[in-house]
């Protein structure tokens, strides 16, 4: 990680050391999701690109109709700066939906004044479909770390003129280490976010499940069972600390595909309970959108088995019941190992898309899938986890 930015000085250590030493690091089971808590109505919101909204304004009007989606981020990278129109807005208005406008600053070339001509063009007519305006940094060099103060500062200040929330500072990297220096330099400047964001985006790239061997220096990620799910808990922890009660969550497309990856973190983001919101791409995300219309407002009960290579997840509702649930390091289960035939039967299986499966192909692999039963009657198991065959070629068909 050292490699990796070039931040690194004497303050921005000793800082980061103080935090390791502190009790903000400290929980009981915490790389372990919290049970029983509700995921939040609205919980999804839409990740729009430059090109989304230039290509496909119907299509994107159409999913936040069929979604029931009414919150949106505009993605504007301040390399593309020129491009932005507040227009883009225009299709969208009438949908009861809520903007979010988001400077990514890409680079360190000064876009001070082109920034302020669009808040204010933005704000002149378009100022009550705005719900926050948000400043993401993602570079961490001296000279970067200046401009984003910077553009903060006047961002800052337009917003609490206008009566807008001001969200951020999303870094990419979703190291808490950076989060609290951030923090603590906003917080001299009376400019402390009302809305802290992180963009996900990297922890889509390996299992987000997995504990990190390295978190800041070597060996401490295993130290203290650090995943994605203490991360989330942590960074929630230190916002408190600084009276930050919302927490955002961007996930951004970096390929042109969803991968399996993606759609485990997103199960996991949701269980974690830290998450006032969650921003998800528009393109590709069938998978997603099987989530999106059926995770709001239900109740998450818990994982069902902890520190082994597959994972079960229970949530529902005063209608359903269901299990997301997929198996690690390429594996494949055999779910008539530990599912009761009855229970298998009873249920409506769904595959990543959302798709129903025949159930003479069923089977679990590293891509999740979702069971969903009708009935509020427990879900009892044949038999423990030590027990399964987690190596399985050639999986029974359930018929």
């Amino acid at each position: 990680m050292f490699k990796k930015f070039s931040f690194f000085n004497r303050a921005f250590l000793r800082n980061a050391f103080l935090l390791i030493l502190s009790p903000k690091l400290f929980f009981n089971h915490g790389h372990i999701p919290p049970k029983n808590h509700k995921i939040p109505n609205r919980f999804f919101g839409l990740s729009l690109t430059i090109e989304d909204l230039i290509e496909d304004p119907i299509g994107v009007v159409e999913m936040c109709r069929q979604h029931k989606i009414r919150d949106v981020t505009l993605l504007i990278p301040s390399n593309r700066i020129s491009e932005f129109s507040a227009t883009f807005m225009d299709d969208l208005i009438g949908h009861d939906i809520k903007f979010n406008l988001k400077l990514v600053l890409i680079d360190e070339e000064d876009i001070y004044l082109q920034w302020r001509e669009i808040l204010d063009l933005t704000l002149l007519g378009y100022q009550a479909h705005i719900a926050s305006i948000e400043i993401e940094m993602t570079s961490f060099t001296q000279k970067a770390l200046h401009t984003f103060l910077n553009i903060w500062t006047m961002t800052f200040n337009i917003a609490r003129l206008k009566k807008i929330k001001v969200a951020g500072p999303s870094i990419p990297s979703f190291s808490p280490f950076f989060n609290d220096m951030v923090f603590k330099l906003l917080k001299d400047k009376y400019q402390l976010p009302d809305i802290h964001t992180i963009n996900l985006t990297n922890e889509m790239d390996k299992e987000p499940e997995l504990i990190y061997s390295n978190f800041l220096i070597p060996k401490l990620g295993k130290l203290f069972k650090f995943n994605l799910i203490k991360k989330l808990a942590l960074v929630q922890r230190i916002a408190e600390s600084f009276n930050i009660k919302t927490i955002y969550g961007t996930i951004e497309l970096k390929r042109h595909e969803i991968t399996s990856y993606t759609l485990r973190a997103i199960s996991l983001l949701i269980a974690s309970g830290r998450l006032t919101k969650l921003y998800v791409p528009y393109r590709n995300a069938e998978g997603i959108l099987f989530l999106v219309d059926r995770m709001e407002g239900m109740t998450y009960l818990g994982s069902l088995f902890n520190d082994v290579s597959f994972e079960i997840h229970h949530f529902k509702n005063e209608k359903e019941q269901m299990h997301a649930i997929w198996a690690r390091d390429d594996k494949t289960l055999n779910p008539e190992n530990f599912y009761h035939i009855e229970d298998i039967y009873s249920a409506k299986i769904f595959d990543s898309h959302g798709d129903i499966i025949d159930r003479n192909e069923f089977k679990i692999t590293d891509t999740p899938i979702y069971l969903v039963w009708r009935s509020m009657e427990p879900i009892t198991f044949i038999d423990t986890p030590k027990a399964l065959d987690l190596n399985v070629t050639n999986i029974m068909a359930l018929s």
